[in-house]
């Protein structure tokens, strides 16, 4: 999990304005909904304060969280 609160502060701005510049950056898991995402899933984006930030699915997964039904984070490749 990302703890520096300066790359936190720039993924959640690039999370809300849904940067594609950013996908397989960084993936967020939702502490309200138990679920990640990529950072340009069309989900209602949540607060800050509700997110936890990873470098990969795997990391996000292993804290628990399942991947998002509508990004497909796992299925992610960015050759795509």
């Amino acid at each position: 999990m990302i703890q520096n609160e300066r790359i936190i502060d720039e993924y959640y701005k690039m999370l809300v304005e849904k940067n594609s510049k950013y996908e397989g950056i960084f993936f967020v898991g939702v502490k309200t909904t138990g679920i990640f995402c990529r950072p340009t899933c069309p989900a209602k984006k949540p607060k800050k304060e509700n997110c936890e930030f990873f470098q990969t699915a795997k990391e996000a997964t292993l804290a628990s969280y399942r991947p998002c039904k509508r990004c497909q984070p796992v299925n992610y490749s960015p050759l795509s």
